[in-house]
């Protein structure tokens, strides 16, 4: 199975380039995201001054509903690790040591 799993600075630069869920999600893409993404999704809510964190919850709980959840288990570490080598030796660095 292939899947492509969005991560939390994905999620983020969607919400920042206003873009409207359904653009960045479309029905035939098959999208996960990692529990560990929804904390940190979640961190930006509660660090947000109170001009933003309504809205910015808004958007996190629209990506939950979107956007299934899975399990932050080895095999998805793992596979995280080979997306973040392929950025990075492709010379696009994203997160991660």
């Amino acid at each position: 199975m292939s899947l492509l799993l969005a991560d939390t600075t994905f999620l983020i630069d969607a919400e920042r380039s206003d873009q409207n869920l359904d653009e960045v999600v479309r029905d035939a893409d098959d999208i996960a995201m990692a529990a560990i993404t929804v904390a940190e999704l979640l961190v930006g809510v509660n660090l947000a001054n109170e001009r933003h964190r309504v809205r910015r919850r808004e958007y996190v709980e629209a990506i939950m509903d979107a956007i299934p959840v899975i399990s932050y288990d080895y095999t998805v570490a793992a596979e995280y690790a080979q997306l973040l080598v392929a950025v990075r030796r492709a010379g696009r660095p994203r997160g991660g040591p």
